[in-house]
């Protein structure tokens, strides 16, 4: 026996229900649109406005943190400029001491050279004066010789004196001779040998002392020993004066 299927009772579905939707949803799109711009506008500037807030107290606190290193940099450009004066300051004083020290070296130089010379003066007075001596004589005083930047260039320089009771005055020639050896050999050499000159003698004036310096050149090879000094006075009664110096240069 077949069993009884029981028959569903069809439905009427009417179209004009699903189109009733698709209208409706069509109609409330924009104001879903609308509401939806209007929640994300709120919210981007309620966002907005958050985050100028924080910004504007991040700015006034970083514009408090430059006011303060402008200040500190105030204060710091004032106190280097202090600095420099009291510097500048420190260098004069040191700059005046240096030269107070500097004039005084020079001064205590001076006042030594001078006390040098006097003494030297009174010395050489104290010579010319001596009753030891003789009246009449002369005297060579203050022999010296000095190297030059040549090799065989020499100054010679000394003093020819006569004693001070004497009233006559001393004219005549002085004659200069180099002894030594040259290539093993004993020389002497005489002043035109010895000087651009090419002079035979100096003349000698004086009255109580005459001060003679110059140039010797010596030639290649030669070896000074000794240099003798002569003093010829053009009047036969002066007597004439020779010395012989050891050649012995300052160093």
């Amino acid at each position: 026996m077949v069993p009884h299927r029981k028959i569903a009772k069809p439905r009427i579905v009417h179209a004009d229900h699903g189109r009733r939707r698709w209208y409706l949803a069509l109609l409330l799109f924009p104001a879903i649109v609308v509401v939806a711009s209007w929640y994300a506008y709120e919210y981007g500037r309620t966002g907005t406005l958050l985050n100028s807030m924080a910004a504007g107290s991040t700015v006034t606190v970083l514009e408090r943190q430059v006011e303060g290193l402008q200040q500190q940099v105030k204060a710091l450009e004032s106190e280097r400029v202090k600095l420099r004066e009291e510097i500048a300051v420190l260098e004069r004083a040191s700059q005046i001491d240096r030269e107070a020290v500097r004039a005084a070296g020079e001064e205590i130089k001076s006042v030594q050279e001078g006390q040098l010379k006097m003494e030297e003066e009174l010395v050489f007075l104290r010579g010319i004066i001596s009753d030891r001596v003789d009246k009449k004589s002369l005297r060579i005083r203050d022999f010296r010789l000095r190297p030059t930047e040549s090799q065989h260039l020499f100054q010679y320089s000394f003093t020819v004196s006569q004693v001070l009771g004497d009233k006559k005055g001393v004219k005549g020639d002085l004659f200069i001779t180099v002894a030594g050896e040259q290539e093993g050999k004993k020389a002497s050499l005489e002043l035109p040998a010895l000087t651009k000159e090419k002079s035979n003698s100096l003349k000698v004036d004086l009255k109580h002392f005459q001060k003679f310096e110059g140039l010797l050149q010596l030639p290649e090879g030669f070896v000074a020993s000794k240099m003798t000094i002569d003093i010829k006075p053009d009047k036969k009664k002066q007597p004439r004066l020779s010395e012989t110096f050891k050649w012995l240069v300052e160093e």
